[in-house]
């Protein structure tokens, strides 16, 4: 009986993209960390600019503003390390996202 083998597809993408393990990230200093190594370029800088704001403006007793910045931010180092979104906007990029 003749062996019959499938060539199996690596779930790579093609532009080599791998995810990294995820950091804990349970303070601002840690998403900071996070955000440095793992984030996209520029989040570490504009999340930094747009916590200052948030928090200038913010009451004294609400800082609901800057908590919705952190929340946001730590999303962005999630997107980043999922391989899925980030073949997504890879395809999406090159033009391949049609609707």
């Amino acid at each position: 009986m003749p062996f019959h083998q499938e060539q199996i597809m690596s779930a790579q993408p093609e532009h080599g993209w791998t995810a990294m393990p995820l950091p804990e990230i349970r303070t601002v200093d840690d998403l900071r960390s996070a955000l440095s190594r793992y984030g996209f370029p520029g989040d570490r800088e504009r999340f930094e600019e747009e916590l200052a704001a948030a928090i200038g403006a913010s009451p004294t007793n609400d800082l609901t503003g800057a908590a919705a910045v952190v929340r946001a931010y730590r999303h962005r180092v999630l997107i980043r390390n999922s391989p899925d979104i980030m073949a997504a906007l890879e395809e999406a990029r090159a033009g391949g996202g049609g609707a």
